[in-house]
């Protein structure tokens, strides 16, 4: 069940599709906002937070990027534990990840862990160091990526059709996720349009889009011994 909690709220840690229209600028999307914060909680109890950040572009290797950052604090009960601070790097006209930056202290244990995307040639470099530095090279079908930017910033060009599965490609697993339908949910007692989609890798989760722009209002997964939701706080 760990490993399946890691993928989730490291979520908690696509594309061969053409897109419907050209992407807006994170500016855009996010309205003049740089912070967003959600909750988690399991069965209906608070734990944690995870909060995103939009850091402005960066220049790494010569090369202009967009920054984004996930912290995440999450303890469910002796389940689960979880302190995490990363950044992904995207690039600005594809928004696909160009380089990750993972400091992660699970169940106390220190981990810190660097992602290198090569699009062009459809691999990833992983460079684990939990005291001793370990290299991994990672080879995935074009294009590829990364976990965090796809659930908490959902490329906003892609054309839903309602009950057609679209096939993601993460470093190490493929995943699938369809819309289900559009609908409306509560958040903050105001009822928004959203896409509510379905995915199935390591583990089933359901994912709520603002259909303004596609920015995530719920994030469920359910394990045999409850369910964990994430959502924007108040």
């Amino acid at each position: 069940m760990v490993k399946y909690l890691i993928f989730g709220l490291t979520l908690v840690q696509l594309f061969n599709i053409m897109p419907s229209a050209e992407a807006k600028s994170i500016e855009e999307r996010l309205q003049g906002k740089k912070k967003i914060s959600y909750s988690v909680s399991f069965n209906g109890m608070s734990s944690g937070d995870i909060e995103w950040e939009y850091l402005g572009k960066e220049k790494i290797d010569g090369k202009e990027v967009e920054v984004l950052s996930v912290n995440s604090d999450t303890t469910i009960l002796n389940l689960f534990d979880l302190t995490s601070k990363e950044k992904v790097y995207l690039d600005p006209s594809t928004y696909l990840p160009y380089k990750v930056e993972r400091d992660l202290k699970v169940f106390g244990k220190d981990e810190v862990v660097q992602e290198y995307y090569n699009q062009e040639k459809g691999y990833v470099k992983l460079v684990r160091n939990d005291g001793q530095e370990k290299v991994d090279i990672l080879k995935q079908d074009k294009p590829i990526h990364n976990i965090l930017a796809l659930l908490y910033f959902f490329p906003d060009n892609i054309a839903f059709e309602s009950g057609k599965w679209l096939d993601f490609n993460l470093p190490t697993q493929k995943i699938k996720i369809k819309m289900v339908k559009e609908r409306f949910l509560n958040v903050d007692s105001q009822k928004k349009e959203t896409y509510f989609l379905l995915g199935r890798g390591a583990k089933h989760f359901s994912l709520w889009l603002d259909k303004k722009n596609s920015l995530p209002l719920r994030l469920e997964f359910v394990f045999p011994v409850g369910k964990v939701v994430i959502s924007p706080k108040d």
